[in-house]
């Protein structure tokens, strides 16, 4: 018995240090899995701002969309300003954007198809932490920066 209790003694000290050694050992790691859960949440939250600023942008011009002889069309005004409410959240373009990076060359107003008024966003992203994996000189940078696209449809109310 009294064998037994100095043979544990010895393995525990023996061990010692050895939590210590492991939590140096995988502190990067669980560094970089929290920082890149948190870059893919800052994305998810860029793409989702950006969609509504987007919708915004669409119903404003399908609420001033104008009845033609046998089409519909939007003036170039409710153009710019949909192109605005989309970049800065209001109408007259002023303030800071809503998402960092974005200007109005990024939206694109098309015109009109018979009763649908269409609003393209593209808009390039880039991470807050790494902006590329290294290469480590084997191989050319990887770069994270990525271009988020989208296009909101909906159909003109006809006499805004």
């Amino acid at each position: 018995m009294m064998n037994t209790i100095v043979a544990f003694r010895h393995q525990k000290k023996n061990q010692s240090g050895l939590a210590i050694v492991e939590f140096t050992v995988m502190l990067p790691m669980l560094l970089l899995l929290f920082l890149g859960t948190a870059e893919i949440g800052r994305l998810l939250y860029d793409y989702n701002t950006l969609t509504k600023a987007q919708r915004n942008g669409v119903r404003h011009l399908a609420i001033h969309a104008e009845t033609g002889n046998t089409d519909i069309y939007v003036n170039g005004f409710y153009g710019t300003e949909a192109t605005n409410l989309v970049v800065y959240g209001n109408t007259t373009g002023t303030g800071n954007p809503l998402l960092n990076g974005l200007t109005t060359t990024d939206v694109t107003v098309d015109d009109p198809t018979q009763d649908e008024v269409r609003v393209t966003v593209s808009y390039d992203y880039t991470p807050m932490v790494f902006t590329s994996i290294p290469g480590f000189g084997l191989v050319d940078d990887i770069p994270l920066t990525m271009t988020l696209s989208s296009s909101v449809t909906m159909r003109a109310m006809r006499g805004g």
